[in-house]
């Protein structure tokens, strides 16, 4: 009697262990998906602390340069300057 219980939770243990590792190799599989697209292209250029709880970013996105104040939660785009190849045409 003992040997067929010790037989199930082995039963039972191998498959665990092998849908455990069927997920793992999924998730390994399918984990580059979720990355981001322009992970990479962020350059902070300069950090400068304004007060206690605010910081300015100087910060290079593709050909775009940006200055970014920051305070707790709060993130305000002071200025943004972008290549001149970039512009859009006039409009009429």
């Amino acid at each position: 009697m003992e040997s067929n219980a010790l037989l199930n939770i082995a039963i039972a243990l191998l498959i665990v262990v092998a849908l455990m590792a069927i997920f793992f190799l999924l998730l390994n599989k399918y984990s580059a998906d979720f990355s981001y697209s322009n992970q990479g292209k962020i350059k902070i250029l300069a950090q400068q602390r304004a007060a206690l709880k605010t910081q300015l970013l100087l910060i290079e996105v593709d050909n775009r340069v940006s200055l970014l104040a920051i305070s707790g939660d709060n993130v305000v785009p002071v200025w943004t300057a972008s290549d001149k190849e970039e512009e859009n045409p006039d409009v009429l």
